[in-house]
């Protein structure tokens, strides 16, 4: 296998890979959020401190879905560059 089809294979496995680890975070950060509003509703109250933990994970994965994507964007424009 020649060196450009070998980057090619790479640069096309570490773009899924990043889309992956993308979609992962997103799904978890619905989770945590999903707590969050089921917590806030509860009949026992909401324990404050596990909801803003919640809520901040929820933000922090949902950043870092936006920062794989973003690499994965990046990274799929820096394969196709002329060499």
């Amino acid at each position: 296998m020649s060196r450009l089809k070998l980057k090619v294979a790479e640069s096309r496995a570490v773009r899924i890979l990043l889309r992956v680890a993308a979609a992962e975070s997103v799904a978890i950060a619905g989770v945590l959020a999903y707590a969050v509003i089921h917590t806030a509703a509860s009949s026992r109250g909401a324990r404050t401190g596990v909801a803003i933990g919640y809520g901040a994970g929820a933000i922090a994965l949902a950043a870092l879905a936006v920062l794989l994507a973003w690499h994965s964007f990046r990274w799929s424009r820096a394969s196709r560059a002329p060499a």
